[in-house]
Order: structure tokens, then sequence, then C-alpha cells
């Protein structure tokens, strides 16, 4: 989680390029908490440690720009420039990208040791940490870790959607923080879906256990422990989080009392071990209420539910595919 020291930290320019990544994630989903930090007087005198160029400067300022607002009344150009002028100080990791691949860097060794990669392609893209973990990428997402992890913990920033498959160390929790959720694990696999244009941040857990916690809340209620098969969605409109279990009843047969077609799927990947592709808007508001006993057969099982919503089904390799 973010604290005060990570963000006075930040502003210093006396942390590493990838909690500045993390600091700067934050402030991209807290913009108005950017203000209680920087006060226009503290600014009148300020001088940048160190310079970017030109270009690199304007692309980066664009970005502060994009994903921040300012009251125009209070706050001036000069200000404005000052503040951006400081997140260059704080050496973030601004990585110039082409064809899903880190093509150069600029700054410092802190931030040359930080690697962000775009998938840009159709299909995902695997990369392999330097603990031996590995990460499918999907296509637009963004991850972004340092070339080697220290000798305390395993911290990367997820934009979009990835599936992790984390080496296990008990020495070194592993955090993948996406929009306001950061998920904590040792060694486990997972999924997480945490596009900024979606309505929602969804973490499916495949195998083992994680804990998530969500800065939507600030209180002690903010932390959920998952186990295999338990889908946790935090909704963004409302910033309400719950999950999603993957229920069995006296007779060993799962159930599923009412849940979102989405979820269904994710659970059945995870009971059959079979992958499903499907796209959430196409989906709708359609709810799934059954019994599914992991006797019966995958096929016959997604068969009906296809049926039962009028969709289209397809092979595709090892995958089905559903569709409108």
């Amino acid at each position: 989680m973010i604290t005060e020291e990570n963000i006075i930290n930040y502003f210093e320019g006396k942390c590493s390029a990838q909690d500045a990544a993390i600091v700067e994630a934050w402030f991209r989903e807290n913009p108005a908490k950017l203000k209680e930090y920087i006060g226009e007087d503290e600014w009148e005198g300020f001088q940048p440690a160190h310079a970017l160029p030109a270009d690199v400067s304007g692309r980066l300022w664009g970005n502060v720009k994009q994903n921040a607002s300012f009251p125009a009344a209070r706050y001036s150009f000069r200000w404005m420039a000052a503040a951006a002028a400081v997140v260059l100080v704080a050496g973030l990791a601004w990585l110039f990208i082409s064809n899903g691949h880190m093509v150069s860097t600029v700054g410092d060794s802190a931030v040359a040791a930080t690697k962000r990669i775009f998938n840009n392609t159709l299909q995902k893209m695997m990369l392999t940490l330097s603990d031996g973990s590995t990460v499918d990428l999907s296509p637009k997402s963004t991850l972004s870790y340092p070339e080697k992890f220290g000798s305390l913990k395993r911290e990367v920033v997820l934009y979009g959607e990835a599936e992790f498959n984390i080496a296990k160390d008990g020495a070194r929790p592993f955090f993948v923080h996406g929009n306001s959720v950061l998920i904590s694990v040792l060694g486990t696999r997972f999924t997480v879906n945490s596009f900024e244009g979606n309505k929602a941040t969804k973490v499916i857990l495949h195998e083992g256990r994680v804990m998530v916690s969500d800065s939507s809340f600030h209180d002690s209620k903010n932390e959920f422990y998952l186990t295999r098969g338990d889908v946790f969605i935090s909704k963004k409109v409302n910033k309400a989080s719950h999950i999603l279990h993957l229920e069995k009843d006296k007779d060993d047969c799962y159930v599923f009392n009412n849940y979102p077609l989405d979820v269904v799927f994710d659970q059945l990947q995870i009971i059959y071990n079979k992958k499903i592709i499907y796209n959430k808007a196409e989906l709708g508001n359609r709810t799934f209420i059954g019994k599914i006993d992991k006797k019966d057969s995958f096929d016959h099982i997604l068969q009906s539910i296809v049926l039962l919503n009028n969709f289209h089904l397809q092979k595709q390799g090892d995958s089905c595919i559903v569709s409108n």
C-alpha cells in the first residue's frame, strides 16, 4: 500500500523507478490527492535537480495532464510546469515502446533497471521475470517491473489484463498493483483484469491463496482473502468490492446462484482446466443459476449455457470461443 514515506520520497526524487511508477499509478487513480502534497507557494523557488530532453519531458507532461485534473483558477501555468518537473526528477521509467517491446530508456541506472512492456499485438505475450515467475500479458496491456527484484519484495504494476504464475519464495512476497487493488502472494497462479476503461477490476484465483487490498476502502474491511476458484470484483462506480466463491453443496456439486455469466465462465475454466474466450460486453447482464457435477462433460455444460443464451460456440485449438 502507498504510505506517506513513499509519497515524500517520490517528490524528493529518492525512490526507485519501480516505486515511483507505483506512486504515479496511485496519483492517477486519486488525482485530487495531489494538491494535498503540493502547494503553489512552495514551488515559486523550485529548481529541478536534473533535466531531461524537451521531447521526453513534453510527452511525460502530456501524460500528467491526461490523467489528472487541476482547478484552473487556483493553479498557474508556472506551478503546473514545476509539478511536471518534479515528476521528471522522481526518476520515472519513461520508456519508448514499439511492437510490444522496450526499445530504449531515459535517465540514470535506476530508471534503466525498470522495464515497461506494452503488448500491442493480437496475441498474449509471454514474459519471464527475474525470479522465474511468468506473466501472460493480454493485448492492449502494460506491465512495469524491475529487471531484477530486490531482496525483500517483488513488485509489478499492471494496466490491463494478465495471468500470473508466481514462483514460490517465502522470503519475498509478490505484489501486483492494478488500479485501486493490490494483490499480495507468495507463490500461486491468478488472473488480473484492470483495464482503466472497465467498470470493475477483477481478480481470478486459479491456484493457491492470495490477499487483495482495495484502496477504495478506508477501514479494516479493505482486505479480501481468495481461495481457488474465487473471483474478486471491485466496482469503480459505487466503490463496492465482493468475492464470488466457487461453492459446493452436500452432493459435492458446484452451485451457481445467479452469478454473472463472465464469472461462471471464469470458474468453469478452473473446474475443468479449459480455456473459454469471451467478450464481457457481449454477455451483457446475463446471469446463471444452476448446479454442475464435475462428472458432467465440459462440452455438454458449455453447450447448454450457450444455447440458453442464444450464443455461438466455436472451437479453436484447445480454446472455446463464445460469441453473439
